[in-house]
């Protein structure tokens, strides 16, 4: 319990990374706060890079330790912000801003080529890149989430494909004579009728009968429907 209070009020208060840069200059500096940022981010090391880091106020004074304080946790990419307290002996210690950008990077897959609308999407078409968490956001980690997908929407070529521009492929379309199979516990009835709508195998879709009655049926493949009762 006592660990667990600790904890929340950890959570509202300023993260001070203590481990101290040796001493050394502006350069030994850029150093110490890429290594000290990466430690107090969300993400795997492997899949963040640091740049951009300005802390011209510091300028070339020589230090001999100095210590990261973030005044927030970083929860997304982006600037950052964080004080350096830099120390050095037979001087009083100053605090200096800084700022960094933190970039997230995951894999995705990429159209090799332009896909237009309803092209079969095959593995020749798609590869798997790193790319900006931003990026990324609503895509597909593996060729194989794509098996069987069409393009709903034209995608260009080295574009991150979103799982909106791709849907199942339509197998029957609205106004498409096709094959009914009734099935019952006991018996099976074949007929025709046409389809109300589009369909993708497994979808649910209105068929009208020979009689002209709307029934609803499930797409079992290209032309061929399947009524339950």
């Amino acid at each position: 319990m006592i660990l667990r209070i600790l904890a929340f009020i950890f959570a509202f208060l300023p993260l001070f990374l203590a481990c101290t840069a040796e001493a050394g200059s502006s350069a030994g500096a850029i150093s110490f706060v890429k290594a000290e940022l990466a430690k107090g981010l969300p993400w795997d090391r492997e899949s963040i890079e640091i740049d951009e880091i300005d802390i011209s106020g510091l300028g070339s004074a020589k230090y001999d330790s100095m210590r990261l304080v973030l005044p927030k946790r970083i929860s997304q990419p982006g600037k950052v912000s964080y004080q350096l307290e830099v120390k050095r002996s037979g001087q009083e210690p100053r605090t200096v801003w800084g700022s960094a950008r933190v970039r997230v990077f995951r894999d995705a897959v990429l159209a090799l080529k332009p896909l237009k609308v309803r092209t079969k999407i095959s593995e020749d078409d798609l590869k798997v890149a790193r790319v900006e968490l931003d990026e990324a956001r609503d895509s597909f980690a593996s060729i194989s989430e794509l098996a069987g997908l069409v393009a709903t929407r034209p995608v260009p070529a080295g574009s991150v494909i979103k799982k909106t521009h791709v849907g199942p492929e339509v197998v029957v379309k609205r106004g498409e004579r096709v094959l009914l199979k009734l099935e019952g516990e006991n018996i099976t009835v074949r007929s025709t009728g046409v389809a109300s709508q589009d369909g993708h195998k497994g979808s649910k879709i209105s068929v009208k009968t020979a009689n002209g009655r709307a029934v609803l049926g499930t797409v079992a493949g290209p032309g061929r429907v399947i009524i339950k009762f």
